[in-house]
C-alpha cells in the first residue's frame, strides 16, 4: 500500500537530518557485545537503507497527515492556535504507541510538522 500524501512529499534522497535506527538490542555481561542481523553474508546493525527509506516515507507520510488535520482544525475553529495545536499533536503522538516512532523520529516528525505549517514554536517547547 503506497500511502497518501497531500502537501508533504518525501525528497527523492533521505535528508542528512533524518535519524536513522542504529541500535537493535543489547546484551548484558561483562564482555561488550552487540546485536547484528545476518543480511547477505554480512552483519549489520541498525537498519539498511531500505528499511531507513520505509521509515522515512512513513514519517512523511505522518507529517502530511497532521498538516491536514490541523488545517482543518483551524479552518472550523480560529481558536485552534499554532501552540495549542503543537501541543495536542505532541500529546497524540505520545499517546499512540501503535505508530512506533523512535524518540528521534518523533522529534523529526514534529519539527517537519512545525517548519511546514509555519509555527514559531520555540525549541524548549519542543518534545
Amino acid at each position: 500500500m503506497t500511502p497518501e500524501f497531500s502537501e508533504y512529499q518525501p525528497l527523492p534522497l533521505i535528508p542528512a537530518d533524518f535519524p536513522r535506527v542504529t541500535e537493535q538490542g543489547a546484551v548484558g555481561g561483562a564482555v561488550t557485545k552487540f546485536i547484528a542481523r545476518n543480511i547477505d553474508g554480512k552483519y549489520l546493525v541498525g537498519d539498511t537503507h531500505s528499511e531507513h527509506r520505509e521509515r522515512y516515507v512513513a514519517c512523511c507520510s505522518l507529517v502530511s497527515d497532521l498538516m491536514a488535520y490541523c488545517k482543518k482544525k483551524q479552518a472550523q475553529d480560529a481558536a485552534w492556535t499554532p501552540s495549542a495545536l503543537h501541543k495536542r499533536v505532541t500529546e497524540g503522538l505520545k499517546n499512540s504507541p501503535e505508530l512506533e516512532l523512535t524518540p528521534a523520529e518523533f522529534q523529526w516528525v514534529m519539527r517537519e510538522l512545525s517548519t511546514a505549517m509555519d509555527w514559531q514554536i520555540s525549541e524548549g517547547d519542543m518534545p
